[in-house]
Formats: structure tokens, sequence, C-alpha cells
């Protein structure tokens, strides 16, 4: 009897690998249109890709990311999940899918998440600074304030970081850390009205008027409008 399986086993494989470059082709184009902010453009190539091969991880995460940046995450979310089931520990779709829940306000996944991340790269700082915003955003202020710490020590350059752990640390009623963490941000990056609004909260907090005053002028001449309003009230 003449056996023909090897033949057909090696046709079916040589047309798997046409349709799988044909995929990675389209994934291409499609990371191309996302970086233009073609959002839609690229969700329909990367679907493309996902028809040609539905076995491509890179495929969903990078759908995902694409409906992340048109705020869809409940589709972010979706897409995620199906990079992860064929590739477990795909690490930048944890961490994606954490800002995701992050977005919905789901606190509890989105810790579950990083916290997965930094058990895979404990080194990326991005991970701290993410979970303890969840942290705080959950009302958990010591865990937050430790991952604050611990990104921190990652990354010292990272503006938002200090202002995360000044804001942290306003909320434990440290007023004169939350000024020195705010002072950092400042001294990073100094045109973001955030930063001198929330110090000058926390000088309030220390009764030190005029410097809580001097704050809120600033802020106030880099566009914050909440902060004229506190000058005609506490500033007098």
């Amino acid at each position: 009897m003449i056996k023909l399986l090897p033949f057909v086993f090696i046709l079916i494989t040589g047309i798997q690998n046409v349709l799988a470059q044909s995929a990675v082709t389209f994934i291409a184009s499609g990371k191309q249109k996302h970086e233009r902010g073609s959002y839609e453009s690229a969700i329909k190539d990367y679907s493309r890709a996902i028809g040609l091969d539905n076995s491509n991880a890179d495929a969903y995460y990078f759908r995902g990311n694409a409906f992340f940046d048109l705020e869809k995450f409940d589709e972010a979310i979706s897409d995620y999940n199906n990079a992860l089931k064929i590739k477990p520990g795909y690490r930048d779709a944890l961490f994606n899918r954490a800002n995701a829940w992050y977005e919905q306000g789901n606190y509890e996944k989105s810790i579950a998440d990083f916290s997965e991340s930094i058990s895979i790269d404990p080194g990326n700082a991005d991970d701290w600074f993410g979970r303890g915003n969840s942290y705080y955003k959950a009302g958990n202020y010591r865990d937050a304030l430790n991952d604050f710490n611990n990104g921190l020590e990652l990354n010292s350059s990272n503006p938002d970081g200090f202002y995360d752990r000044g804001n942290t640390n306003y909320q434990l009623r440290d007023f004169e850390a939350a000024v020195n963490d705010y002072t950092k941000a400042i001294a990073l990056q100094e045109e973001t009205f955030d930063y001198y609004f929330n110090r000058a909260l926390a000088w309030f907090s220390l009764e030190m008027n005029d410097k809580a005053c001097a704050d809120l002028k600033k802020a106030q001449e880099l566009g914050d409008t909440e902060a004229r309003e506190y000058l005609k009230e506490l500033c007098k």
C-alpha cells in the first residue's frame, strides 16, 4: 500500500508556514498604523493576522493595545487573555492587562496582574509604580508606599513616581515627606501644575501658608484653574 501521509504532512506544514509568515506581515503593518494613531486600521490588520494564524500571541497582544488606546478596555482585556493563553507568562500582556483593569476600576485584578508581572521581572520599575497606584486607589496606602519606594529605588528619575509617593504620604498625614516628594518631582519636571498644587496643600497642612500660596500662584501661572479658586479663598 502506498502511503501519502508524509507528503500530506509536508504540504500542510508548508501552508501553515506561509500563513504564519503572512500573519507576521499584517502584524508589522498594524504596528505601523498604530504608531500613526490609526487604531481602527491597525485593528483590522491584527484581526487579519489572527485569521491567518490564531496561535500568534503577538497578534492578540498588539490588537489589545489598539483597543486599549481606543479606551475599549473589555476588548483589550479579552485580547490580553488570549495572548496569555497562548503564551503563559507573557509579561507585556500581563502589564497591559493590569493597566486595563486599573482603568476599569478593578484594582484587585490589577494588583494581581502587576504582582504576577513583578514575580517574572522584579527589576521593572513600572510594575512597582503601577501596583502602587492600584493599592493607592484601593485605599491601601501602606502597601502603595512600599511599592513606590521600590519603584523609585529602580528609577529615581521618574517625576510621577515622586508625585505619587507624595500623594501617598499626604494620605498617611506625613506632610513633610509629602512636601519632600513633591519638591523632588518639581526638580525633575518643573512645568507640571499638579506638583505645585499638591505641594501647596501639604504646606497648608503644615501651616506654612506663605509657601502654600506661592505654590498655588505658580500652579495658576501654569494653567491650573482650580488653583485660582484656592488663591481667592485662602490667599487674600
